[in-house]
């Protein structure tokens, strides 16, 4: 029996760039999404001299939770995130998550207004645990692993891949 294909956003991603209105395409961290179907991790790290730069999505903070597609809108329900705003589900337009049309290693999150994200996938989806439990969410996605727990008085969190690991400890 052939095991059912996992949706397409399922992988390993890392940040190629962030861009806001009027602006450039400027990445001032280095940013990775765990996505399985269900649930995600996301790790971000500013890079040296870039910790306050004023885009959204790119200051050091690690959050994760839940995901779904619900009526036509991709939701991410955070319920654990260093910044301590939980429990929240972030929001877009489904259609503005999709594979860029001349790169299918590349994912597009075009929030029209607020910004638009580029990640380049360096884990597919064919290999996939994952472990949610109320203090703790990790995800490996082929050689990439990714977690995020809740430490009762801090949330942590880390990537491993293959060139090495970010995160934020206690």
């Amino acid at each position: 029996m052939t095991p059912p294909a996992r949706p397409w956003f399922v992988g390993a991603w890392k940040r190629r760039s962030i861009m806001v209105p009027g602006g450039q395409p400027v990445e001032p961290c280095e940013a990775w999404w765990l996505q399985t179907g269900e649930v995600f991790v996301d790790v971000r790290v500013a890079l040296p001299g870039m910790e306050h730069n004023g885009l959204p999505y790119s200051s050091t903070r690690v959050f994760a939770g839940r995901f779904e597609i619900v009526d036509g809108e991709a939701r991410w329900h955070v319920v654990l995130d260093s910044d301590g705003l939980v429990p929240r589900t972030d929001r877009a337009a489904a259609a503005g998550l999709y594979i860029a049309p001349d790169d299918p290693l590349l994912m597009i999150e075009d929030a029209p207004g607020r910004f638009r994200e580029e990640w380049v996938q360096h884990a597919a989806g064919d290999d996939v645990e994952s472990v949610y439990a109320p203090n703790v969410l990790t995800v490996r996605i082929g050689d990439v692993s990714g977690v995020v727990i809740s430490t009762g008085t801090a949330v942590v969190g880390r990537i491993w891949h293959p060139e090495g690991s970010i995160g934020i400890d206690a």
